[in-house]
Formats: structure tokens, C-alpha cells, sequence
């Protein structure tokens, strides 16, 4: 085992930042989220995109079920995920015309023609209801989505099975932990974790592994509550979205504090879409590792 002790400048500064939505590169604002990405020989590129809708969108809460692949979510944890107020699926690369509404994809389509218009940029200099990022994952790499702004108190009812408990939160935040493992067909494997991380940060001994060496670093961390039970997998092939959001009436338990935000207008609804923008051209990053643990 081999023991690495991160710089500490580096934790304090990371322990002062606060938590931002991805950690890498972000899309630019005025900008369609979704765009083409530089390739890199040894990690997948995905990006998240953030957009809001009115609670009682009749699209984005019905009718465009009916184009979304809701079935690749074993149906244990799709059961779970819904008692929780939460809905998920997978969209194939050419999304429905709500979602193309929703991200302002439809100008780019109709000037072309072609659905490969759903990945360039478009106009959205006025748009402050979609906002998005990107970054560079390599197996095992953990990568923490930010679903809520920090809440001075969050109180929350939660379906476990058959019983349903409620438990409040201090200085809480919604998150989504997520992890890939690439296969050889071109495709991920995407591991996704409704969390939710509060209380005052600590420095704390976190591990991971870093070829067969199991690595030890000392980080800024707060503590979770991981929903392990909610935790669901999914395969996507380059250009497809993983799209998640609240059902109606969620009240109180996760989903509404996942996907609902507080704006000048009132409440609205938020969407979740995490996309797998690019693979490596060869297998040969699928089989340089073991698959992860649990896939």
C-alpha cells in the first residue's frame, strides 16, 4: 500500500473555495451546453447541464416520458428512486423535441437540418435557465454534481422499502456522486449516488485507488448521508443523456430538494441531464483496469 499525503496549501484552498457546480471546465454562458469535445486518449468526456422549467410543465412531467428510456434502471432502484420523488431515464442521441426546447437546441436544427445541429452552439445571451460543464473522467474517478445551493436546514422525508423516515439536515446540499467505468463497445457504465453532504467542512482521510496502489489523501470533507439503496446504473453510448428530475407533488422527500430551486419567479422545476460526450477511439482504455466494484 502506498501512502500519499496531499499538499496542504492545496486542501486549505480547496477547503475555502466552497463547492461549484463541476470542477473542470465550465461551458460558457450565452451558449448551448451541448457541444462537441476534444478527444483524450485515456478518459471519457461528460458533461452536465442544468436546466429550469415551470412546475407544471405538462412536457417535461408526461408527454415526453413516452421518448425516454426509463427501463436500463434495475427496477428495484427505479421503484425506490420514485418513492423518493425522483424520475430518470436515458435519452437517445437525438433528444425530443421538449428537450430540444428546454435547452434551446431548436434554432440550430431548423437552420441546418440535421440532428447533429443538437451540438452546436446557439444563442442564449438571454437565457439564464440552462448553464452547464464538462470534465474529463478516468475509471474510479469520483465526480460530485452540485443538485441544490446549501440550505441553512433541509428536512426531508425518506422511503426506505416500506417505511418512511424524516431527518433534518444543518447546513445541507444536495449532491450527486458519479462514477464511469468505459467498456470496449464504445460505451460507459454510469454509477450515479443521490447525497446529501452537511455540516462544516473537516479534513478528513479519503481513499482511492491509482493502479494497483490503494491512495490515501487528506481532504476538505463534510458529512454525507449516502442514499446507497437510490444508487442507479446505466449504460450510454456516445451522445446519449442520462435526464433526471422530480415527479409532481414531491413534497418533502429527496427529489423535490434535488430538483426544485427558489427563484425571483417562485419555484421552479430543474432538470438534470449528464452526457456522455466522448469516447476514446480504441478499446484500449476499457481494458487497461478491472471493472469497478459493483459493475
Amino acid at each position: 500500500m502506498r501512502l500519499v499525503l496531499a499538499n496542504c496549501a492545496l486542501a486549505l484552498l480547496a477547503f475555502i473555495s466552497g463547492c461549484r457546480l463541476m470542477n473542470d471546465e465550465a461551458v460558457v454562458q450565452g451558449t448551448s451546453p451541448l457541444r462537441p469535445a476534444t478527444p483524450s486518449p485515456d478518459s471519457v468526456q461528460m458533461e452536465v447541464i442544468w436546466a429550469r422549467c415551470p412546475l407544471d410543465d405538462a412536457e417535461v412531467n408526461d408527454t415526453v416520458w413516452t421518448e425516454i428510456d426509463e427501463t436500463q434502471v434495475a427496477p428495484a432502484v427505479h421503484r425506490e428512486l420514485a418513492r423518493n420523488g425522483f424520475r430518470v431515464g436515458v435519452i437517445s442521441s437525438n433528444p425530443p423535441a421538449a428537450i430540444a426546447r428546454l435547452l434551446n437546441m431548436d434554432e440550430a436544427t431548423a437552420e441546418t437540418g440535421d440532428s447533429a445541429a443538437s451540438l452546436k452552439w446557439t444563442n442564449l445571451l438571454e437565457d439564464t435557465k440552462i448553464h452547464g460543464s464538462r470534465r474529463n473522467l478516468r475509471r474510479g474517478d469520483r465526480m460530485e454534481i452540485c443538485a441544490s445551493e446549501n440550505m441553512p436546514e433541509m428536512t426531508l422525508l425518506v422511503s426506505r422499502g416500506r417505511e418512511l423516515g424524516g431527518r433534518t439536515f444543518r447546513d445541507a446540499q444536495a449532491m450527486y456522486a458519479l462514477r464511469i467505468d468505459p467498456q470496449s463497445d464504445q460505451t460507459v457504465k454510469v454509477e450515479l449516488t443521490p447525497e446529501i453532504h452537511f455540516g462544516p467542512s473537516q479534513m478528513r482521510w479519503s481513499g482511492g485507488e491509482e493502479g494497483l496502489d490503494v491512495v490515501l489523501r487528506q481532504m476538505p470533507m463534510r458529512e454525507r448521508e449516502v442514499f446507497e439503496a437510490m444508487r442507479l446504473e446505466v449504460r450510454l453510448a456516445p451522445g446519449e443523456m442520462l435526464m433526471l428530475t422530480s415527479l409532481p407533488e414531491s413534497g418533502s422527500r429527496p427529489g423535490h430538494y434535488f430538483h426544485t430551486a427558489g427563484t425571483s419567479a417562485g419555484r421552479e422545476q430543474k432538470v438534470v441531464l449528464i452526457r456522455l460526450a466522448q469516447v476514446p477511439q480504441s478499446d484500449t482504455f476499457a481494458q487497461t483496469a478491472s471493472p469497478l466494484p459493483g459493475f
